[in-house]
């Protein structure tokens, strides 16, 4: 059973973690059918913003938690946003390296496995 403490955690989460998907996803739409680089630059380096933001509000969500396991759970979020904003901003912002930014911003499973881990006490509040 999800607490006050629990909910408030979750619905923190929600929007910095729904902004960071949305913007990986559009970096893959530029990328795959962009033509002019300022636009891919510009996606990159939004991507790269919403991440570090889900990255720093879930860091400061699992600080907040008194229940270690969902402290842990929030961790692993907080570990799987850095670990893709390092990967999204190693590739260039160069259209001969759109290919690569499609496959990085495409593979989402670090993500993904961290928010299926929340998802038995996040689920009913996202």
């Amino acid at each position: 059973m999800a607490t006050a403490s629990s909910k408030a955690a979750c619905t923190t989460v929600r929007g910095p973690l729904e902004k960071a998907i949305a913007g990986l996803i559009t970096l893959v739409g530029v990328a795959s059918s962009s033509t002019v680089e300022a636009e891919l630059v510009n996606a990159r380096a939004e991507a790269s913003t919403r991440l570090v933001n889900l990255e720093a509000v879930a860091n400061r969500v699992a600080g907040e938690q008194t229940d270690r396991t969902l402290r842990k759970k929030f961790q692993v979020l907080t570990m799987a946003a850095g670990r893709k904003d390092v990967e999204v901003r190693s590739i260039k912002p160069k259209l001969e390296y759109a290919e690569a930014i499609v496959k990085v911003a495409s593979d989402t499973g670090d993500l993904e496995s961290a928010v299926d881990k929340l998802e038995p006490t996040c689920g009913r509040y996202w």
